[in-house]
């Protein structure tokens, strides 16, 4: 509901796609949901994407309300720098379930409410194969997210749908927090919205396995 999701409705908005939002961020979703409501039909709900039973319910009520289903983009993930020996197991967890156990529940629960031939675009990270001294663990977590991508176009594939992990470079975005970082030389959000509204909109006989891509500025 915020930075790169909050630009990339509003887009699918214009292209007159009806939306179905979910979001922790309750004001923010909220907020999101009746600008949209102006410019095509949406669907929005609190939820934990780490919760099964709220996940689930998200998409049993979006699809009674807004029909079959098309395409997914599953943007929510998060990273807490830190060296291994003292990264606290909380913290492990949080990163998995949040970048990896949501991703898969959200596809779960999509695809057998999703029409054949549509889209699944999971986002990922060049972390996710360039690794980062400073966040081991958030690495491992995105490149848990392109080898879910991968086996879940294996079973989905003979239904036409497609299964593409979108992989930015850093990203000038709240992500980063109050975290020191040059922002020069990061990309903006919009950056990463035109590469994710290229994959929605690709041509249905294509599949794109996985994108990377960075800021020009970091070379």
């Amino acid at each position: 509901s915020g930075g790169m999701g909050k630009l990339l409705c509003k887009k699918l908005a214009q292209q007159g796609a009806k939306l179905s939002l979910c979001s922790n961020q309750a004001e923010d979703l909220k907020a999101l949901a009746e600008e949209l409501s102006a410019m095509t039909d949406v669907f929005y709900k609190v939820v934990d994407i780490t919760n099964e039973a709220e996940v689930q319910a998200f998409y049993e009520e979006a699809h009674a309300k807004n029909g079959t289903f098309y395409a997914l983009a599953n943007l929510a993930g998060l990273s807490i720098p830190g060296k291994i020996p003292e990264t606290p197991e909380s913290a492990y967890d949080t990163m998995m379930d949040v970048n990896v156990k949501g991703t898969f529940l959200s596809c779960k629960f999509f695809a057998p409410l999703a029409a054949d031939g549509s889209i699944i675009v999971n986002i990922g990270s060049m972390a996710a194969r360039n690794a980062n001294g400073n966040a081991p663990l958030y690495c491992t977590a995105k490149a848990a997210v392109n080898m879910l991508s991968q086996g879940l176009l294996l079973q989905l594939g003979g239904r036409n749908i497609r299964v593409t992990t979108v992989n930015p470079g850093g990203t000038d975005t709240a992500f980063w927090g109050d975290r020191p970082v040059d922002r020069t030389k990061l990309m903006q959000p919009e950056d990463v919205v035109d590469v994710l509204l290229f994959v929605l909109n690709s041509s249905p006989n294509m599949q794109i396995h996985d994108i990377y891509f960075e800021s020009i500025a970091k070379f």
